[in-house]
This record gives structure tokens, C-alpha cells and sequence, in this order.
């Protein structure tokens, strides 16, 4: 299956629907009603999902009724985009049934983060291109005029992103192009070994976390070493790092997993502004990026 081309979604038209599903947590019905409004405004037609808005434990639905939503999202024709209303645990849950479905026989944009990653991992099995982007929290901020939501609006409709980020002390100077995958770090760690293993050498890991205490994240980085990942990555964003604390032995996230690093030579940006530190922009899963860090700014271009 990896030696297939990478599928990318076609890009979304005037009148395209826009499905907003709840696979995981459950969802705020205010934020998902102004993330209506939003994709509204953009001149696509909103579906919000039958069980998006639902309650079953710390779920949005059952595992069934969360299935049949993202299902039914999947193999619609008309609907082009399928953005995650939050994240939360319980996509796990869904993997193994959405990955028999033939998801290459007609591949829409799919959008989300944190927990969403466990589907960005299928994605990336399945060799179709996915967004690591915002979710209904996210659009609805500022009237749905936020600088993210409005470059997640110009993939969608098929600009190539080149973003330009600000430098950050920790970085590491340096130029690649390779396959680019991530996210969040503890849900794509507890996937290492399954068929949705992302981690591959060689290619550009971009990773994120919340609440996760630092040792933790080191501990997964340990993994990636010695499992002969880490050495062999072509170059690595740093996203957000949030609610954690310092502890005796490293003063913040970043000075860890810059300790961790430094005896390889790929370039390394920190500062990177996706995750769950207030912005999401959106980078795409399983195409090629071409990566430069320099000494004062990194260059981020799909």
C-alpha cells in the first residue's frame, strides 16, 4: 500500500457541502453552530452529522453512531470536506472499520487535530492527503475571520500553502524536502506498531501535545531513538507544548526534545503555530514539504 501515489482531495467549488462530524469528544454545540456559520460564509454548504451534537458517556455518540457518521461523511459524493468538530479521546475507536472502507475510491479533505490524528494516521496508511488543522473552536474565532481558518479556506480550494514563521532560539539551521506526517505526540505513540504507524525514517515529523508531563514526551522520543526513527528523520517541527510543568531536569518541552536531537544534523524549527496553544495552522499530512530553517525566520512550503 505505501508504494502507491499519494492521493490529494480535489479542491472544494462554491455549493460543495462541508460535513462536521464529532468522532471522538463531545462537541460544543455553540462552537459548531458558528463554524456553520463560517463555511457558510466561504459559499459551501454546511452538514452538520447526525450524531455531532450528541452525549454518550465523554463521547459525542456510541462508537456505532460515531461510525455511521463518519461513514456516511466518507462515501458521500457530495460532501468534499469532512472537518472534526473537537477532538478528545475515542477516534481510536473508529480506526479499524473506517480503515476496510475504499477510501481511495473517492478521497475528501479531512480536518482536525489532537485526537483527529489517529485518523490522519489512517490517511497516511491509505496514502491520501489530510489537513492537521482547525477545528469548529478554531473557525469560529473571530467571526471566522482568523488567520488560520482562512488558510485552511485557501487549501480547500487548492492553493499550495508557503508559510513563513518567525525564528526561535532552539532552532536548528538547515534545507530538506521529504514526505511530511505528525501530530499529536501521545496519540500517534500509542499507534507505534499498528498497521497506522506514521513514524517512517526520512521523513519530516511535525509534533504537538497537551497535558503530557515532560518525561512522558521523552520517553516517546526514546522510542523513536531507538527504534532508529528519530536519527534518521529528514527534519522535525516543534508545535505547541501546553499545561505541563518544568521539572528538575529540563527547564521547558522544547530544551528537551532539543537535548534529545543534537547529535543529528536535520534541520529543526520550534515555535511552529499548531497544536493546542491557541493556533492551528494548517499543515498537510502525507505530501512532500520542503523545509528550510535559517537563522532568522523557516520557510514551510507543501
Amino acid at each position: 500500500m505505501n508504494q502507491k501515489p499519494v492521493l490529494v482531495p480535489r479542491s472544494l467549488v462554491r455549493g460543495d457541502k462541508v460535513a462536521f462530524v464529532a468522532p471522538a469528544g463531545i462537541a460544543r454545540a455553540a462552537d459548531i453552530f458558528l463554524a456553520v456559520r463560517a463555511i457558510e460564509q466561504q459559499g459551501w454548504k454546511p452538514v452538520v452529522m447526525p450524531h455531532a451534537l450528541g452525549r454518550c458517556g465523554s463521547y459525542s455518540g456510541s462508537v456505532e453512531e460515531r461510525l455511521d457518521d463518519f461513514e456516511s461523511a466518507l462515501l458521500d459524493p457530495e460532501i468534499r470536506a469532512i472537518i472534526c468538530a473537537r477532538g478528545g479521546y475515542g477516534a481510536i475507536h473508529l480506526l479499524d472499520r473506517l480503515d476496510r472502507l475504499p477510501l481511495r475510491d473517492d478521497p475528501k479533505w479531512l480536518v482536525g487535530f489532537s485526537d483527529i490524528s489517529a485518523l490522519h494516521a489512517l490517511m497516511n496508511r491509505h496514502r491520501i492527503a489530510s489537513i492537521h488543522g482547525p477545528m469548529a473552536k478554531y473557525i469560529a474565532a473571530d467571526g471566522g475571520c482568523n488567520p488560520d481558518f482562512m488558510a485552511l479556506c485557501r487549501i480547500l480550494r487548492g492553493e499550495v500553502p508557503e508559510y513563513v514563521i518567525p525564528g526561535h532560539p532552539l532552532n536548528r539551521v538547515g534545507s530538506c524536502e521529504a514526505p511530511f506526517a505528525g501530530g499529536n505526540m501521545a496519540v500517534l505513540g500509542g499507534l507505534t506498531g499498528t498497521p497506522f504507524d506514521c513514524f517512517r525514517p526520512g521523513m519530516v515529523l511535525f509534533i504537538e501535545d497537551i497535558a503530557e508531563p515532560i518525561y512522558k514526551i521523552e520517553r516517546q522520543l526514546y522510542q523513536l531513538r531507538m527504534s532508529g526513527i528519530l536519527p534518521e528523520l529528514s527534519g522535525l517541527l516543534v508545535g505547541a507544548f501546553t499545561d505541563y510543568r518544568p521539572d528538575a531536569n529540563h527547564a521547558s518541552m522544547e530544551q528537551m526534545i532539543r537535548q534529545m536531537v543534537e547529535d543529528y544534523d536535520y534541520p529543526v524549527a520550534f515555535g511552529i503555530p499548531a497544536g493546542h496553544g491557541g493556533r492551528s495552522l494548517p499543515l498537510i499530512g502525507s505530501v512532500r514539504v520542503k523545509l528550510h530553517v535559517g537563522k532568522d525566520k523557516v520557510l514551510l512550503k507543501f
